[in-house]
Parts: C-alpha cells; structure tokens; sequence
C-alpha cells in the first residue's frame, strides 16, 4: 500500500513589533554615532559660544530688560544658547539619511519586510533624542559656568519649550533633507543656517531693538519662537509661551508628514 503524501504550507512568524522598533533605532543610533565628524561639528558651535561669547558678553552687559523683568545677560542668552544647540543638532541627525544611501544600508534595510510606521518612529525618536541629549550636555556646561535665577516651575517650563523646539527642529531638517537629494548641498546649507538663524532670531537681544527689517524677518524664523518660548516658559512659566510652543508643533506637524512621505517615496525607488 502505497504511503499518503501531505504538505502543510505555514507562512512565517511575524517579527514582533518591538523588535521591529528595536532594530530600527539601533540601527539609526549606530549611524549617528559612529560619525564623530558630525558629532563633532554638532557640538563645536553650541561650546564655542557658550565658553567664549556667553562669557564675555555677560561681562560685559550686566543686565537686559525683557518685558519689564531685570535680567542677568548670561539668563537672557541661555534660550539662544540652547536653540543653537538644537539646530546644529537637527543637522547632524538627518546626516543619517546620505549615510544610509551611500553606505548601502538603505537598500539593506528596505528588502527586509519592515514595517513603515515602525521605520519613521525609529527615525524620529533616535533623531529627537540625539538633539536633546546635545542640547541638555548644553544646559549641564551652562548651570556649570553661571547661575540662574529660574525656579523649579520655570526651569520644568524651559524643558518643555525644549522638547517641543527639538521635535520642530528635528522634524524640519528631516524635510529639507528630503527635499535636497545632494550630499554636499545639504551639508553646505545646514552649516550656513545655523548663523543665519541664530543672528535674524531676537538671541542676543530683545525683538524691540532690532532694526524693523531685521523684526520682519524675525517674524518668519522658526528659531525666534523656539528662543522666545524657551524664554518665556523659564521667566513667566509654561502658559506664557503656549502661542510660541503652538507654532512649534505646527512646524513639527507638517515638517513630519513632508519628511515621512519623502521617506516612503524614496524607499520606494530604491
């Protein structure tokens, strides 16, 4: 009597979702650390200022008045400083998105049934939390170097306009890395905008004392409400920078569903 053949088909396990996630943000913090250029070039800035202009400028400007509240200079440039941080920061993460293209890893990482929504929160988290992780380094070297007079309510209020300047900041750099495909443009544009930025934003001094072109551009850069919100949130408390932090996470809304289309559109074509 002839044996009966039987074949069973079963498809394959499911990775678990977190280890899809896990996976992902390993991945995405291996490539921005082993990078010490970038690391490098994301912190030099944000020292250098801190170090040598903070101090000087603290000694030589004793105080400033910021809606109607005497205010030691080195406590006025504080936001500047860590907005600064935040930028250069942004910059150096959406790095990872050339590296990942020119090291291969992209093309690796799309034939591997990953999950999307898995690929974009790995991205933002590991990108958010590498510009918080610098600018808090920022924060430490600073409550090292001065004093402050911001209490607990403000200094818990400053934390919070940081996260949501991270998340914006983050989130626009991912856009415009995006949007520009060339290395090398990207790279040029994300050094130059850092001085820009800081320097058309009310940092080293109040919005009422900038010359009225200056004001208007002021206006439309993203890092007067990060600056402005950290500010008010660390004097006056959280409430009084709800309007700044509003534009922020608008800011981070759309920069994130241009960024994470692109994303999509480009593993596609991979």
């Amino acid at each position: 009597m002839a044996a009966r053949l039987t074949f069973q088909n079963t498809p394959p396990a499911r990775t678990a979702k977190a280890a899809d996630l896990t996976a992902v943000l390993y991945r995405e913090y291996s490539l921005l650390a082993r990078n010490r250029v970038y690391l490098v070039l994301g912190l030099a800035p944000m020292l250098i200022y801190l170090l040598l202009v903070n101090t000087s400028l603290s000694n030589l400007v004793q105080e400033v008045t910021y809606k109607g509240v005497e205010l030691g200079f080195a406590a006025f440039l504080l936001p500047m400083t860590l907005a600064m941080s935040v930028v250069s920061a942004a910059g150096t993460s959406s790095m990872a998105l050339f590296q990942e293209e020119m090291s291969g890893v992209a093309t690796q990482l799309w034939s591997y049934p990953l999950r999307r929504s898995r690929f974009l929160l790995g991205k933002v988290i590991a990108g958010v939390s590498l510009v918080l992780a610098q600018t808090l380094l920022a924060l430490g070297v600073a409550i090292a170097l001065f004093s402050f007079p911001f209490t607990t309510e403000g200094w818990l209020g400053m934390l919070a306009a940081l996260v949501v300047s991270a998340l914006a900041f983050n989130g626009l750099y991912l856009a415009v890395a995006i949007v520009i495909t060339d290395y090398q443009a990207f790279m040029v544009l994300s050094n130059l905008s850092i001085p820009v930025l800081v320097f058309s934003a009310p940092s080293l001094y109040t919005m009422e004392s900038m010359p009225t072109v200056i004001q208007w551009v002021a206006t439309i850069n993203p890092l007067t409400y990060a600056i402005n919100g950290m500010r008010d949130a660390a004097l006056f408390g959280l409430g009084a920078a709800w309007r700044d932090l509003a534009v922020l996470a608008a800011i981070a809304a759309v920069a994130y569903t241009i960024g994470g289309r692109g994303l999509l559109n480009r593993a596609r074509n991979i």
